[in-house]
């Protein structure tokens, strides 16, 4: 009887098109209406079952978020968000209690749609 091993990124749920080194990319259930999601140690999720041209789009999206907390602009937690938008102006704080994740009116998705034009 033959088999076929998966791949290590079959294993783990890595989209290698879309992942780059030092920026994996792993298909996830997430939460409903959650299609993406850019994390702290530099991985991005995505919404497991999308079409890879979809998925490449959300990543692209998601980079710049990765890029907004590599200059110290973005910091989350399970309750805040915390948004720097320049040098010169002082840190606030949203409660993410009393936001709609992902809304195209907060700044720091704001800045992210106007950079990937999606």
């Amino acid at each position: 009887m033959a088999f076929k091993l998966k791949s290590v990124s079959e294993v783990f749920g890595i989209n290698e098109e879309a992942s780059e080194y030092g920026t994996p990319v792993f298909e996830k259930d997430l939460d409903p209406g959650i299609m993406g999601e850019a994390n702290r140690d530099g991985t991005i999720f995505v919404k497991k079952g999308l079409p890879q041209k979809q998925i490449n789009e959300i990543v692209e999206h998601e980079k710049v978020h990765l890029q907004q907390m590599g200059q110290g602009r973005l910091d989350y937690n399970n309750e805040t968000v915390t948004w720097k938008p320049n040098t010169k102006t002082p840190a606030r704080v949203y409660k993410r209690a009393n936001m709609l994740e992902g809304a195209k009116n907060l700044p720091w998705e704001k800045e992210a749609y106007n950079k990937t034009k999606k």
